[in-house]
């Protein structure tokens, strides 16, 4: 069955991105609940998710619904939480996915943590009450005999549970996701219609806070051009082959880009400590068998092991597989057939349309 559970006298903050989603689900909850009101981060200085443009127009929006208006500055949090895990990542020869991280450790997090005990030092919540806060992303929650589960969005061409598998499960009954039961093209319609004012901004992209290549960003940021080195390209046995433009420059399945003659060749491990990138045949680039560490479940009890599918990228399909948990942060997982896999990437699990969690691939 559903989790949503709003009233009249609920207190609800809307994440407001300033695009048409989050526009849509304040116009939405306007219609269920008194207590509205519009929230935003600023998480990077002229990142695509919160640049001075989106910011005016989920202002813009909050005032065309007549609801009350606030922007907190996460600036520092996002940077040692997400940016740094990101550059780290890469440096260590993965390749992260910074909305997952973002989502975990900044907007279902910090973020309702910031906001709550604002909101009660302003009085907009009561003593006691607790806030729940909504998002306009394409995702449901279900309460079944085990709590509450992610569900896959109605509309799966836009679904984003994976991208929201390691929202906190202690957090994940306080909020709420209007469009979860909407397709895509009915949310424009409705924007259309009542002339919300972000009908036609844009969808944020991986990784706001990078303009340009990730090598030149990371180097930047750090200050050193340690991973940007040239090194060698080696195949499987170790014969080299060519010269890369450092490492970081590479990730697991690459195929353009290599300059190597007598292809085609696909990256299939990057090696950092000897400046290395690794590259074989297609056959020499999967795996039925990887660890995933730093998980999140949204089940009770540790079911020890269990099958289901997995989806090792945002746009894969799923997978058949089967789970062994190690303990409550790390898991062993076999393919029912070869894949590649990259570390750093999360693999989230779906048992029908339920997300059982994930973790990040090792």
């Amino acid at each position: 069955m559903s989790a949503i559970n709003i009233n009249s006298n609920t207190p609800v903050a809307v994440g407001m991105s300033g695009g048409v989603d989050s526009s849509a689900a304040a116009f939405l909850l306007q219609k269920q609940s008194s207590r509205l009101m519009g929230v935003s981060h600023y998480i990077w200085p002229e990142g695509d998710c919160c640049s001075a443009e989106l910011l005016a127009r989920a202002r813009d929006a909050c005032t065309h619904l007549g609801i009350p208006y606030m922007v907190e500055d996460l600036q520092e949090e996002f940077t040692g939480a997400v940016v740094q895990d990101f550059v780290d990542a890469y440096l260590d020869g993965k390749t992260p996915n910074p909305c997952v991280r973002c989502n975990q450790r900044i907007r279902f997090s910090t973020f309702y943590r910031r906001l709550e005990t604002k909101l009660h030092e302003t009085g907009f919540l009561t003593e006691g009450e607790s806030l729940k806060m909504a998002t306009g992303h394409y995702v449901r929650v279900e309460e079944t005999d085990e709590g509450l589960f992610l569900r896959r969005g109605l509309d799966r061409r836009k679904d984003q549970s994976y991208m929201l598998y390691q929202i906190p499960r202690d957090l994940l009954p306080n909020f709420v996701f209007p469009l979860g039961e909407m397709k895509k093209t009915e949310v424009v319609a409705l924007a259309k219609e009542h002339g919300l004012p972000a009908a036609a901004a844009r969808e944020s992209q991986d990784a706001c806070f990078v303009h340009g290549r990730y090598g030149d960003f990371i180097a930047e940021f750090t200050g050193s051009m340690k991973g940007n080195e040239p090194g060698d390209i080696v195949d499987t046995a170790g014969t080299a082959l060519g010269t890369h433009r450092g490492y970081i420059n590479y990730t697991i399945g690459q195929r353009q880009g290599l300059g190597l003659g007598n292809g085609p060749w696909f990256v299939v491990r990057v090696d950092p400590r000897a400046n290395r990138v690794v590259v074989g045949r297609r056959e020499e680039l999967g795996t039925r068998e990887f660890s995933i560490s730093g998980c999140n479940w949204f089940f009770r009890r540790n079911p020890g092991s269990f099958e289901a599918r997995v989806k090792i990228r945002y746009n894969s399909s799923a997978v058949p597989c089967r789970v062994r948990l190690e303990d409550d942060s790390r898991a062993r997982v076999s393919l029912s057939r070869s894949e590649a896999v990259t570390p750093g990437q999360s693999a989230v699990f779906y048992l029908d349309e339920l997300v059982l969690g994930g973790g990040i691939i090792d």
